[in-house]
């Protein structure tokens, strides 16, 4: 299904006394962290038309067919549920403190850990400081969502690239996030093609993110042919060997409309229908193949009735009663699915350890850098100094 929400650059912004910036994203793998990864070099060649997967000859840690089989042949019952949160497009202040900072800081996995959490960040509306910290200070993944946010289904690979490459710049220059930290990517709309995907074997992206189902299918990579192709994806056509696809599986609702985002779920009529519809999916998830059951958003979806962020508290707290259940980041999950670990032995699985965030580079309330630029009309909070002497954009990303 297509997302029915729409990001749109305004020409000006006002600022309300509130501090807008760019990009929601996420990531949870720092360099600054100590937490180590099992990260694969992706292989040097790419292009081939995809072959039906030969599971003998693809073999993990690199390689995964595409399939709804548990990674590394475990049974339910000793494979973590993983439990995968994300929200996309611009990471604003008033959203993480109306709403993500009351509902994820502070909550702990079985392991006593901090959950995971990933942000599919664009550009404009980001407060890059606020990134820093929290990317810092919690561990969330900061991942890649594009510049300008209006790619489609026929974005051309150079755009792809630029786009692409720009918003990589645009995270490290003001959110200091280092460039190989960015892993994962996904599209604006959910709309993909086979230059995005390209782009993203060439520049060793480990993941992509945008491509729904309704089947219970685990992770897998592009070395042979993907099954997705349910629009506005587009269905691989050529081979690319360790990219993993982390499947968008849809939400089911009792009407038997599915939904891949909060945002395109229309059955729900309060609170608790809502609390009932993310149940009813984890315990298909749960009592079925254990396949990493994702909740994907954009903020806006807390606007649209009151008590949203309690939903998630709910469910959250439903979660936090088991054990055998885990919220980590998207590349912690991959981790997990490249080297698969028993629930017994999680306790010594390294990539979700806890680690000891060091301090960010400024508190977010007291950026390095707040300008308004205004012959663009936005504001850019960073810990980066100085301040650009013009603001960063699509074709200008240090803003010089």
């Amino acid at each position: 299904m297509v997302n029915a929400v729409v990001q749109f650059r305004p020409a000006i912004v006002t600022l309300m006394g509130v501090h807008y910036l760019a990009a929601i994203a996420v990531h949870v793998l720092l360099t600054w962290q100590t937490v180590p990864s099992l990260a694969l070099p992706l292989s040097e060649s790419a292009g081939d038309p995809a072959q039906p997967c030969v599971p003998d000859q693809c073999k993990l840690p690199g390689c995964r067919c595409a399939g709804e089989d548990i990674p590394g042949g475990l049974n339910p019952a000793n494979t973590p549920q993983i439990v995968l949160f994300s929200f996309d497009d611009g990471l604003r202040t008033q959203d993480y403190e109306g709403f993500y900072a009351s509902v994820f800081n502070g909550r702990k996995n079985p392991n006593e850990c901090q959950i995971g959490l990933t942000f599919f960040v664009s550009h404009y509306y980001t407060n890059y400081a606020l990134l820093e910290d929290i990317s810092v200070l919690y561990g969330y993944e900061i991942a890649d969502h594009t510049v300008d946010h209006n790619t489609s289904s026929s974005t051309t690979q150079d755009d792809w690239t630029g786009e692409i490459m720009e918003m990589k710049e645009i995270l490290n220059k003001w959110g200091n996030v280092p460039p190989s930290s960015v892993l994962g990517f996904r599209a604006p709309f959910l709309a993909t093609n086979e230059a995005e995907l390209q782009v993203l074997y060439d520049n060793k992206f480990l993941y992509e993110a945008s491509m729904s189902t309704d089947n219970m299918y685990w992770p897998f990579t592009l070395d042979y042919k993907s099954p997705l192709c349910i629009a506005p994806a587009t269905c691989p056509n050529n081979a690319y060997p360790g990219l993993w696809i982390v499947p968008v599986i849809n939400l089911q609702q009792k009407s038997g409309t599915p939904c891949d985002m909060l945002d395109g779920c229309t059955d729900p009529q309060s609170n608790q229908d809502w609390i009932d519809l993310l149940t009813d999916n984890f315990n298909a998830h749960y009592n079925g193949n254990r396949a990493p059951m994702g909740i994907y958003a954009h903020s806006s979806w807390f606007y649209r009735g009151q008590g949203r962020d309690g939903v998630l508290k709910a469910f959250l707290d439903k979660l936090a009663t088991m054990q055998d259940v885990y919220v980590v980041t998207h590349t912690q999950m991959l981790d997990w699915v490249r080297n698969p670990t028993s629930l017994d032995q999680i306790q010594n699985f390294d990539p979700w350890k806890c680690f000891t965030p060091p301090q960010p580079r400024c508190d977010y309330h007291a950026p390095g850098c707040s300008k308004w630029y205004a012959d663009s009309g936005y504001l850019l909070n960073t810990c980066t100094t100085p301040c650009p002497p013009h603001f960063p954009q699509y074709g200008d990303p240090d803003g010089n």
